[in-house]
């Protein structure tokens, strides 16, 4: 697993599931085969009090 696919996967877990719990399992469920160096992301995800908005507003600044 790249952090390519974690970030897909984050954002598919926010856009289907659109829960704050959904978007935290799936972060965790995504660190784990990712190398260490990699894994900040995650775990700022992991750790916020609105997971889901974090992602929306990571969200934002990706190009199309």
């Amino acid at each position: 697993m790249t952090l390519t696919d974690a970030t897909i996967a984050l954002l598919l877990a926010a856009r289907i599931h659109g829960t704050d719990a959904a978007v935290r399992a799936t972060a965790k469920r995504c660190a784990k085969p990712l190398p260490r160096s990699k894994r900040d992301l995650l775990h700022l995800v992991v750790e916020s009090k609105s997971p889901l908005a974090l992602v929306d507003f990571l969200a934002q600044g990706l190009e199309l």
